[in-house]
């Protein structure tokens, strides 16, 4: 099958899914759960404990291991992460995966393990725009943001033909959880786009230009930085030393934002 160009880029960055779960680390979390989210089980792993509570939210085609180099994190905070639907050992879904049913799984993810009032929510590419829709709908869970290179929709136009042929590749790879959350995409980003400006909360967005030039490179960095509307703490930073997966490539500066939306 022949793919256009924009598909094929999404292709190859969760191709890239393999290189995010490979690690050297030795941190080991503690034993995981299942977190019944109410027609299917999620898959969890919680660990640390503390003041403030850190929930990762993975981007398309990645499982919690994407995080890998951030879980130590848990020996000062209480870090979840976890699989969405259809990722094992997580049970698959029965119903649309778009982020609107998304974030609705993540409300019981945290709402089953959160040890706080609050979270600081993690979220990279299809990730970011779970975290965002999931904060203007539970401001009150948010303690604040940061955001890995996170799909946007006034950057990420998608026609219907190109979806299909996504979605058709991944079904045809037997990638049936990536397919299952690649054909609401068009459904997302019109979900985005009438979407309210988040809460007043600190925020920091992490804008790879490694891959991207010219009016590319403009409308990606354009784009992410209309998530600091109406903030007060808002912080915007791009990088030329990692691509898409930053918190692999460089997780050091995901560390550092954390830290920056705890001051």
């Amino acid at each position: 099958m022949k793919v256009s160009k924009r598909i094929s880029v999404y292709i190859s960055i969760v191709s890239l899914f393999a290189i995010s779960c490979n690690n050297d680390d030795d941190q080991v979390l503690t034993p995981s759960n299942l977190v019944d989210v109410g027609n299917h089980k999620l898959y969890t792993e919680t660990a640390g404990d503390g003041e403030h509570t850190l929930v990762f939210e993975s981007g398309l085609g990645d499982n919690y291991e994407s995080w890998f180099k951030l879980l130590g994190l848990a020996e000062t905070h209480q870090v979840i992460a976890y699989n969405r639907a259809g990722y094992e050992p997580s049970e698959t879904a029965t119903n649309e995966r778009s982020i609107i049913q998304l974030a609705a799984d993540l409300h019981q993810v945290i709402l089953s393990k959160s040890k706080n009032n609050q979270v600081i929510l993690v979220g990279h590419s299809l990730g970011g725009a779970v975290v965002r829709y999931y904060t203007v709908q539970h401001p009150e869970m948010v303690e604040g943001i940061v955001f890995v290179d996170p799909s946007h929709e006034d950057f990420e136009v998608m026609t219907q033909e190109q979806e299909d042929d996504m979605v058709h590749f991944f079904k045809g790879e037997g990638l049936f959880q990536i397919a299952n959350e690649a054909e609401q995409f068009i459904e997302n980003f019109q979900v985005l786009d009438q979407l309210s400006t988040l809460p007043n909360v600190p925020v920091v967005v992490l804008t790879s230009i490694k891959d991207r030039e010219g009016e590319d490179e403009e409308r990606w960095i354009s784009a992410h930085a209309t998530l600091g509307d109406n903030l007060t703490n808002f912080t915007h930073i791009t990088t030329e030393n990692s691509g898409h997966y930053i918190q692999v490539e460089e997780p050091q500066l995901v560390i550092d934002a954390i830290g920056a939306v705890l001051e």
